[in-house]
């Protein structure tokens, strides 16, 4: 039986966390850039060209600008698809919880997709201030976190 483990992050601490992930399962896909990570640093547009050189070990396969996407569907080694597949969905997933609510729909307003790689279900829950609402002696009305 897996374990399970719950952890407690503010809103900046999950964007930092689905955006690292989104760096990874896109760097295994192809997509070389490490976007969220390498954009903090002043030249990040020279560290991308250098990080596009590592493209033929990460994938060989695939042509410049192709990806396996996703699913890591065309993906010859196992293991990467598999880390494909569930960081995307761990990230993609992260970023619904941030966005499901959000007026204008984006493509973070609808739920992950999934596939047989994407390993099992996440549970992301907001954790909504709440207040307990009591009486003093005379009365009076005492609102409280």
């Amino acid at each position: 039986m897996d374990r399970k483990f719950q952890i407690t992050v503010n809103e900046h601490q999950l964007y930092l966390m689905a955006h690292c992930l989104e760096d990874i399962s896109r760097f295994m896909g192809g997509q070389m850039e490490l976007w969220h990570t390498t954009s903090n640093l002043d030249n990040y547009r020279q560290l991308a060209d250098k990080l596009e050189e590592l493209k033929p070990l990460v994938t060989p396969e695939l042509e410049r600008n192709a990806s396996y996407g996703w699913t890591g569907s065309d993906c010859p080694n196992e293991r990467q698809r598999k880390l494909i597949a569930e960081t995307y969905y761990l990230y993609r997933t992260m970023l619904y919880a941030l966005h499901k609510d959000d007026e204008d729909y984006n493509v973070y307003t609808s739920p992950a997709l999934r596939c047989g790689d994407s390993g099992e279900v996440i549970e992301i829950k907001e954790i909504k201030k709440s207040f307990k609402i009591s009486t003093d002696e005379t009365g009076a009305m005492i609102i409280s976190e």
